[in-house]
């Protein structure tokens, strides 16, 4: 019995020791909330599932087809007034300036839910006429320009007739309205056609307003 007792010792001693020295049980890993909710920071997003609001707003002169299923009566085809309204059997007046071709469908719809069981209506753009720019001053041809596609500066002056003989020589203003304010964007004409500085060919808005001088 007097021999056990320090070997007993001396095991209880080694595994005090073991214990004092061995790793603490390990705290269970936080999930990333990122990775929880399905993101991954370091991966570009695929721009086709962002939301976006680029789909086209009816504007004022534009031409639409408006059908509404299984009623010829009802359907037309019809230009957006002045006013921004269109005018259709039934339900008389509808804004139609401001809206996607959508979202004026389905406000037709529910209009006509009056006086038709489930109606179905289609609105499509068959004339874009609204989306313009004017110019003025030193070109062969003042006016409105019509813009099919995206339209540069030079572009647009192009389209007018190019500059008269001494147009150009006092700069190009550019008048734009923002939601703020409006913006005056004085451009060098011989600057914009030496090329050295692409930005100054800028993509022209609708409803800008061109002075060549």
């Amino acid at each position: 019995m007097t021999v056990l007792r320090p070997v007993l010792l001396m095991f209880a001693m080694l595994l005090v020791a073991a214990l004092a020295v061995s790793p603490g049980r390990a705290e269970p890993a936080q999930a990333d909330p990122a990775a929880a909710a399905g993101r991954v920071s370091n991966v570009p997003l695929n721009p086709a599932y962002l939301p976006s609001d680029d789909e086209y707003r009816i504007g004022i002169e534009d031409r639409l087809d408006i059908s509404v299923w299984r009623d010829p009566d009802l359907s037309r085809q019809l230009p957006v007034r002045p006013d921004g309204k269109i005018s259709l059997p039934l339900i008389r007046d509808v804004v139609a300036a401001g809206k996607t071709p959508r979202a004026l469908g389905e406000e037709i719809e529910t209009r006509l839910k009056e006086f038709l069981t489930s109606p179905s209506v289609t609105v499509i753009v068959t004339e874009v006429n609204s989306l313009k720019v004017y110019l003025l001053g030193e070109v062969v041809t003042p006016g409105p320009i019509m813009m099919r596609s995206t339209l540069r500066l030079l572009q647009a002056i192009s389209m007018a007739g190019g500059v008269t003989q001494f147009g150009g020589r006092g700069g190009v203003l550019v008048y734009r309205q923002t939601p703020l304010r409006e913006q005056i964007l004085e451009i060098s004409y011989r600057e914009l056609l030496k090329g050295d500085n692409p930005a100054d060919n800028i993509i022209l808005q609708p409803n800008d307003t061109i002075v060549v001088r």
